[in-house]
This record gives structure tokens, sequence and C-alpha cells, in this order.
């Protein structure tokens, strides 16, 4: 049955945002745009939070401007000084937005951290990975919910140094700290960049540089003020804090929030929430579009409208061709159009987004020559039988690409090299590691330690420089190989981990693969490891090691939910090794 596509049943209308579009061309600051928006229009609510049980949270910007001073005065109360860190670890909702501003409001430098999830499961193994955050970061205060101030009571010295405040302990009484002016090349937010049980390097961003990325992500979006912005994300994922979060509210698009934990419980209540709120844009990582491509019951889809979709950013990881391909071909008779579909590249240290394919066009996705992209480097088009690769756009407004070599000379067109990176809004540095920063930002250039290619300006991401294997002198990326065997029956979507092993015999890698699976029959963990093997074989020719297959939850992943390959093959040291 053909739906239609301008169905109000179970639609809620969000009012257009009064914000003007020049905003961010005027202030100078996060703290200057917020005050000056919740001065202007206080009344406006800029904000809701859907839980899965359809509750709704509206959040004016007034009242989250209120809020802010609340928990800046209960940290001032505390001690705390301009330029100390807080580190904010609370789920999606009004106390960790407000939070989160509070923190600018009394001087401090706000850095959002994942709260507990089912990556840690221990209490005791998530205090120690927070203490040794918090040590690292030199933290004034820890403000967390009850669920991880718990994690604490048992051992108060693990945060020696370190205030605790939950939201119970923010005072309504007490009045909003004095006003504070800040500099537009201040500190304005530590972002930890993705870890898995390491300590995460604080990437330390300027007010200047994440206005200017907002600015210009938006413009690469083409949001307005009659626009809806609906997401998942982690705000303490730079994808949720600065596209989720800060440019919808301080752009001037309306927004919806989604806890993230709920979207995991109940995937379809992310599209749902776009259907109910007209959403026109959202942001997610490849596997959300393929779980919901490949996994989602016809059942939970009844009636569901996506024509109002109009941008489904897909980033944080590769945009697949087969995810592609997948999710337009499911949600296409539920009126998702394939333009829609925007992949997009991007990094901490450029506060996030630097690259958007244009929106309003289909995916450009190309073919190239698998052999000459792992012998020669070059990404050489061919017509079938090769590797599907996708475009993820050209650069936005204030950023400049550039494909180097390993001596950092810019290489031609369709050359893999190494992703050079200068921009309006490149991080000031690592916090406490001034080599490293010194490394990789050179003469005004980031290098990103990705590798990719350019055609006719767009950019095509191959792989991380860290993560690839070597054999024989041709290098491989491992998620060309993992999108293989993600493909198999019986293998969990996106839990394959791949990498290199050496060879000490040979004088060369093996290749290793990771891969979760809920078989448990003995028989049947037989035949689905075969056809791994036979998979890769059949696919690109290359043979496979290791096949080590393993639960859910086996494969390490970071805080934002990537592959942790380094801490994977850490982990099956003992089994790699025969």
């Amino acid at each position: 049955m053909k739906l239609s596509y301008v169905s109000t049943v179970n639609v809620t209308r969000l009012p257009a945002s009064p914000v003007p579009g020049t905003l961010l061309d005027r202030v100078e600051t996060l703290t200057d745009a917020i005050a000056t928006l919740a001065t202007g229009f206080p009344d406006h609510p800029c904000l809701v939070v859907l839980d899965r049980d359809r509750r709704e949270r509206f959040l004016t910007l007034g009242t989250l401007w209120r809020a802010a001073g609340q928990v800046g005065a209960a940290l001032v109360a505390r001690g705390l000084r301009p330029g100390r860190f807080v580190l904010l670890a609370l789920p999606t909702g009004p106390e960790l937005l407000a939070a989160y501003f509070g923190v600018m409001r009394a001087g401090g430098i706000p850095g959002l951290i994942a709260p507990p999830s089912n990556r840690f499961a221990d209490r005791h193994v998530y205090a120690a990975y927070l203490s040794a955050l918090a040590r690292q970061a030199e933290a004034h205060s820890l403000y967390c919910d009850a669920a991880v101030a718990e994690a604490f009571q048992a051992d108060v010295s693990a945060l020696p140094d370190v205030t605790m405040l939950t939201p119970a302990d923010v005072a309504r009484s007490e009045a909003a700290p004095p006003p504070l002016t800040a500099a537009p090349d201040d500190v304005a937010t530590v972002q930890y960049s993705s870890g898995s049980t390491g300590i995460q390097k604080g990437v330390l961003l300027s007010h200047r540089a994440i206005l200017a990325n907002i600015a210009a992500t938006r413009d690469a979006f083409d949001l307005t003020s009659t626009d809806v912005s609906v997401n998942w994300i982690p705000l303490y994922h730079d994808m949720g804090l600065i596209d989720a979060f800060l440019m919808p509210v301080l752009g001037g698009t309306p927004a919806v929030l989604i806890p993230t934990m709920d979207f995991m419980r109940e995937p379809a209540l992310w599209l749902w929430a776009l259907h109910r709120y007209r959403g026109a844009f959202s942001i997610a990582p490849n596997f959300a579009y393929a779980l919901c491509a490949r996994r989602l019951p016809d059942a939970e889809l009844v009636s569901l409208d996506l024509y109002c979709w109009r941008v489904a950013a897909n980033g944080s990881e590769p945009a697949l061709a087969s995810t592609i391909e997948d999710f337009t071909r499911r949600f296409s008779a539920y009126g998702f159009r394939r333009e829609a579909m925007t992949p997009t590249w991007g990094l901490a240290e450029n506060v996030c987004i630097a690259t958007v394919h244009a929106p309003d066009e289909p995916p450009l996705i190309e073919t190239v020559d698998r052999d000459a992209l792992a012998t020669e480097n070059v990404a050489r088009p061919r017509r079938g039988g090769g590797l599907a690769s996708v475009s993820v756009g050209r650069a936005i407004p204030g950023c400049t690409l550039q494909i180097r070599d390993a001596d950092r000379r810019p290489l031609p067109d369709r050359h893999v090299g190494e992703i050079w990176v200068r921009s309006t809004s490149l991080f000031l540095g690592y916090h406490h590691d001034a080599e490293l920063t010194a490394r990789i930002l050179v003469d005004g250039w980031l290098d990103t330690g990705d590798r990719g290619y350019l055609a006719d300006g767009h950019l095509h991401f191959v792989s991380r420089e860290k993560d690839l294997i070597v054999i024989g002198g041709e290098k491989y990326a491992p998620h060309d190989l993992e999108t293989i065997i993600n493909r198999v029956p019986g293998v969990r979507e996106g839990c394959t981990a791949v990498f290199g092993v050496l060879n000490e015999v040979r004088g060369t890698e093996d290749i290793a693969a990771v891969v979760e699976t809920r078989e448990t029959d003995v028989a049947t963990l037989t035949r689905l490891e075969d056809t791994i093997r036979a998979e890769i074989t059949r696919a690109t020719g290359l043979g496979l090691r290791h096949v080590i297959l393993v639960p859910p939850g086996g494969v390490e992943k970071t805080t934002s939910g990537k592959l942790a390959r380094s801490a994977t093959q850490r982990r099956y040291a003992d089994r790699l090794m025969d």
C-alpha cells in the first residue's frame, strides 16, 4: 500500500525557531551565544527530550539558562576557579544540558564523559576508569547522577581532591554566579577522544573554533529555523555534543534528543521520533542505519512516514555502500528518499565535521580496483568486481583538504595518502601533551591519521593509518574485510574486528578476525568459521590465519561505539600465538 507522505497522524509540530540565522556571526563565545538567546527568546522551547515511554520534557532557553546558573553557583560555592576542568557523567537529559553551560558560567571547562553502560558492567571497572581520567585532567569536580556517585561511596579515596556533585546537590535557591567574560580563543570544552580502557586524549577546543564549526556545518547541511533535528547520539561524543545539541540550539533549529540507551533498547523509537516531529535532520553512525535496515520487524513500522527526513547524515565510522543500499531499499516504502542519505567525515581535533556530501544529491558511490588500491595506492575506477568506495563529501566552508604522501608532499587526485586538514575550527592542542600536538599540528595543518583520496573535490575515506594491515608490502584496510565478514549470516553486525598479526617466520603480517556471534552449538560454530574464511578468500583472495569466534561483548569498542582493534588484539593475544 502506498503511503500518503503528508500524513498528520501522531504528529507534533514544533514551533519554528526565532533565533536569527546571523547570531553565530555576531557572537564570539558560547556563553555570549546562549546568554543572548536566553535574554531575547526566554520562552522559546529550544529542546525536547523524548524517552522510550514517550514522555516529553520541553526545555525553553530561559529555563536552560537559569538551570545553568544554578549549576554554576553550586560549583563556585565549592571552590571552582576559572580554567579548571569539570567532568560531566550524566545521561542525555535536561540536567546534562544545563550542566554544560553551567560549568562555563562558573568559568570552568566542561568535559563530557560516558556514563556507565554495558561496556562497564562492573562498577569497579568504571570507577577505576573515571578515577584515572579525573587525575589526568586534574579535574576540580565530577558532576554525575546518583548511580555514578554510588560507585565511589565504598572508596572515596578513588577521587582524591575531586569535588563530587549530583543534581540533587544543586540547590534551587542559590544565586547565579557573577558574569565572567571569556575570550574567543579561551578553552571552551575539553572533548575526550575515542578510547577503550586506556586514558583518552583531552582535545582542547576554543569558543572560536566551536562557533566556526557549528556555523559551517549548519550551512553545509542547509539547515533552517523551520527544520527539526532529531538525534540519539550520546552527547559525550563530539557528534552528539556539537551536531545534535549545540548546532541546533545555537544555530536556530528546533531539536529533539533521545537518551542513547533508549535508542539501543528500542531502535524504532528513533524513526518514530523523526515521523512524530517531522524531523528533517539526524546524524548517526553507519551501524545504526544497518541495524534499522536489517533488524527491525515490519510490525514496528506500520504507518511510518519518513518523507520529512531531508538529511540522514552518516558519520563517525565508514559509511558502507551495502548499508546505504539496504537502508534506502527498506525504507523507500516509508517515504525515505535516497538523496537524503548524507555521508560525512570529521574528527574531534576539527571540533567535529570536516566534510559533508551535498544534501539533496544521491550518495556518490564508485567502484575501484582492489589490487591497484593495495599495491599502487591508486583508486582506479572499474566497472564492477572491485571495492565499493563511498564519497564522504566535500570540505565544509572554512575547511581545506590535502592528501599527502609519507614525506608530506601533496598527492594528485585518486592517489591514496594521509588526509591533512586546515580549517577555522582546528583544536588548540591535547591537554598535557605538547609533543603529540606538535607532531600532528604542523604549520596550521592537521595530520588526521586517516588515509583517503580526493576525486574531483570529493573525499573518499580508506582507513586509519595505524590500522592498516601490511602483507608482503601490500596494504589492506581492515574495514573492507570487516564488511565482508559482517554480511555472513550468524555474525553480529558491526561487531567484527580485523587486524594484522606479525608472523616473524614469514616476516610479514597474518590477518586475524575476532567475530561476535550468538551461536553456541559447536558444529554451528565450526561451519560459521569455515564460511567466514571462504567468504574472505572468495572476495579478496586473502587467507585468514586466525578466526576467533566470541560471544556478544567479546569485541572491544570505544566509549563512542567505534571498534577498538588494538584493544581487541591485546585481549586475545594468547590465542593469537599459535
